[in-house]
């Protein structure tokens, strides 16, 4: 919860040093034996299904202060053997590097990875964007994920189907050191129909779950999935609507959802009759016990919304609501959404005639945020432009910063006044509209906003006809550890700044926690939680922001486990 202090299983805090994004850097030190960042890539591919076939361009931004050495390891899928190294040396500040599978000829054609970003230096963030008929443009599929920055034993999934021409592909990546034994259990959205299936995946290898060539699932159904790993996870889902037959392709993809702590789930955006396009909305139960979830619906930039209140049953651990935003009452245009009554994964998709998108909300609470990939005109008039939404999740003002990726020089800024107690709402911004900003460009985009927080999601679109839709969360400054080690994020902060705290070890759904926390200067507090259970997978966490310099250290105790 946002309210809460600095937390995590005795961990130091110091409020000290905010980080910035942009010129005034340092040289890598030679001495970064150990990776500052490291991100996972479930699903890389070059030339798969042909010349023109899947393509999987990956770019990776520098969001410190610090130049960067960044190393891409690229593991085979058939049998999870390193095949392929590169390193890209002195990526400067705010800058961002594009790498190609399509053109490293070091890959094979029709080849599939799963690639481990490392950065030494200097923090990076990165965003996955997968294209298939580039130069057939009516048949053209644009999807989009974010990089990985950490993974977990229990993921979710609110939607994988087989069903009225669309299929969704899993693509799961051990993020582990050993092989993890994965079992992945499917609840049809009715209830009424359950598979079981396991997989053996090496480390850091990826392993896919094709609903059309497992005989468990029945054809016809939509499911949501509850994933268990002996090692920690990422997943990925691609979902298509692309046979021969379909005469306009569409797809989307989503990144899996970890399990939360957190008791609201955000989303930044939605859409009923927009540009053709609706909004179809999944809420999972990620947590241990029923719940009742409630949904609000903004409008975009305006202080009105709509109550949604989930069917009287409830939903079981694992189960998912689904809400058609083209079939229900509520008034045409783009809105925002949070959903509140316990612990939730999110997925909004948004469909047209000729394209789909789709991304998962988000539940960080975090005062910055970044945006790896924003485009304007990229690629000439009816290029792609990527306008973005930033919804507040308790945040009254933000901060907007424009890189351009090309040399990290900040060009542009810009003041978001979000209001006071308007959490959930949200506004638009579109770099079509600013003169400030160049046609046939790439910017990174750094938002931070005032306690409380804000969230963000990038919508990737072009005027060349057939699917040209995708979208992306914003995302947060990876983690220090990997799963299973508790951390705060960053350890170090200025005065104000939010710290994302998560800690692990403790009882799945233990509903009463309690943690100390011991401040300089001798004061303490406690407080004990009942309404902010314990994780599915044992872990919980927090956002904060340190009111003074100095440090913190918090003794945290759920179900008889202190840390």
């Amino acid at each position: 919860m946002i309210t809460r202090l600095c937390a995590s299983a005795t961990i130091t805090v110091l409020a000290l040093v905010t980080v910035m994004v942009g010129p005034g850097y340092r040289q890598a030190s030679a001495v970064d034996v150990q990776p500052t960042t490291t991100i996972y890539l479930p699903n890389i591919v070059k030339m798969l299904g042909g010349a023109d076939g899947w393509n999987t361009p990956i770019i990776v931004q520098n969001v410190g202060t610090a130049r960067a050495d960044v190393t891409f390891e690229f593991y085979r899928f058939s049998d999870g053997a390193l095949s392929r190294t590169r390193t890209v040396t002195g990526l400067a500040p705010g800058t961002s590097v594009f790498d190609s599978p399509n053109h490293d000829e070091e890959l094979s054609p029709n080849g599939q990875y799963s690639v481990v970003v490392k950065s030494y230096g200097s923090p990076v963030l990165e965003v996955v964007n997968e294209h298939q008929n580039e130069a057939n443009p009516q048949r053209q599929e644009a999807l989009s994920y974010d990089g990985l920055t950490t993974g977990s034993t229990k993921v979710f999934l609110p939607r994988v189907a087989n069903a009225n021409g669309w299929y969704c592909t899993v693509i799961a990546q051990n993020l582990g050191s050993g092989v993890a034994a994965l079992t992945a259990n499917f609840r049809s959205t009715d209830g009424l129909k359950t598979a079981q299936i396991t997989r053996a995946i090496p480390a850091l290898g990826s392993k896919f779950i094709d609903p059309r060539f497992e005989p468990a699932l029945a054809a016809g159904t939509d499911y949501s999935v509850v994933m268990t790993s002996t090692q920690p996870i990422g997943v990925v889902v691609n979902c298509h609507n692309d046979d021969t037959s379909i005469l306009q392709p569409r797809a989307y993809s989503y990144n899996g959802v970890l399990a939360s702590n957190e008791i609201t789930t955000f989303g930044a955006y939605a859409a009923k009759n927009v540009g053709g396009r609706s909004s179809r909305i999944f809420v999972q139960n990620s947590g241990t016990a029923l719940a009742h979830p409630t949904m609000k619906l903004y409008q975009l930039g305006s202080w009105d919304f709509d109550t949604v209140q989930s069917p009287p049953a409830g939903l079981q651990p694992g189960a998912v609501w689904t809400y058609d935003l083209a079939s229900s009452g509520l008034f045409d245009g783009e809105k925002t959404l949070a959903v509140v009554g316990g612990q939730f994964s999110l997925l909004v998709e948004t469909i047209g005639p000729s394209s789909a998108m789709a991304y998962t909300g988000g539940t960080e609470w975090a005062t910055r945020i970044y945006l790896p990939n924003v485009t304007k005109t990229l690629g000439g008039p009816s290029g792609w432009t990527t306008p973005f939404i930033v919804q507040s999740q308790g945040a009254f003002v933000a901060s907007i910063r424009w890189y351009r990726m090309s040399d990290g020089v900040q060009v542009f800024s810009q003041t978001l006044a979000l209001g006071l107690a308007l959490q959930g709402t949200g506004y638009k911004i579109d770099p079509g509209f600013w003169a400030q900003l160049a046609n046939n460009t790439q910017y990174a985009v750094v938002i931070e906003s005032s306690t409380g927080g804000v969230g963000a999601v990038v919508l990737e679109l072009n005027n060349r006809g057939g699917d040209s839709a995708m979208a992306y969360e914003a995302m947060t400054a990876a983690p220090p550890t990997a799963f299973g080690v508790s951390n705060c994020t960053p350890s170090a902060s200025g005065a104000g700044a939010s710290v994302r705290c998560r800690m692990y070890g403790f009882p799945p759904g233990t509903s009463s926690v309690t943690y100390t926390v011991q401040r300089s200067g001798g004061t303490s507090s406690q407080e004990t939680l009942t309404d902010e259970p314990i994780a599915a997978d044992g872990s919980w966490g927090l956002t904060t922001s340190s009111a003074s310099a100095g440090v913190n250290t918090v003794t945290v105790t759920a179900g008889g486990v202190t840390r």
